[in-house]
């Protein structure tokens, strides 16, 4: 069995319940005031949010150094705002900063999220419209593809759907911090 189809269908199936969660939290958050899932995120919330931006890295990591995909420069725009994310998560978690840091993941968050949406709706136009010059990818004299589907699952799971996806559960998780702060302790 080759493993990348494996990967691919794990971390878009992955990616779909984390989309679910994400929806779930963020309606909590709209309509009930966060009243529902406000208990499980003060103790989950340092899990999450290490666990979401460490292993996006990895993943982006494994795709690109084991599996030899070249990222290209919306790629590489994205992963300029995660992986900052999780070496300073791992940070405020040791110094215990619940308040400022959630600012911080908030601002690289939606900046990652916009690339993401962006290069999305770029690899969704069809062939022909791209070659018309319409929404170009940055000009940045690699060899990758912005149109380029690496993961091409369920008809509309890409990898920029599932980057935007993490965006958004990082952002949900860190509104949930900033309305009622958890103390770290442990991971677990």
């Amino acid at each position: 069995m080759d493993l990348l189809p494996a990967l691919n269908l794990i971390v878009a199936s992955g990616g779909l319940l984390l989309a679910v969660l994400t929806v779930v939290l963020f309606f909590d958050l709209l309509f009930l005031r966060g009243r529902l899932f406000s208990v499980y995120t003060r103790t989950l919330a340092w899990p999450a949010i290490i666990g979401a931006s460490v292993g996006s890295v990895a993943l982006s990591l494994v795709y690109s150094e084991y599996f030899g995909f070249i990222p290209c420069s919306l790629c590489w725009l994205q992963r300029i705002a995660i992986y900052p994310q999780a070496l300073l998560s791992l940070l405020a978690f040791k110094i215990r900063d619940a308040v400022n840091f959630p600012i911080y993941g908030i601002a690289l968050s939606v900046c990652g999220l916009i690339v993401a949406v962006y290069q999305y709706i770029y690899q969704m136009v069809p062939v022909e419209v791209l070659t018309t010059g319409f929404m170009p990818c940055l000009a940045d004299g690699s060899n990758a593809d912005c149109a380029v589907k690496v993961i091409n699952l369920f008809g509309f799971v890409t990898f920029p759907f599932l980057s935007g996806v993490v965006f958004l559960f990082l952002i949900a998780v860190y509104i949930y911090q900033m309305r009622t702060p958890a103390v770290p302790t442990t991971l677990m």
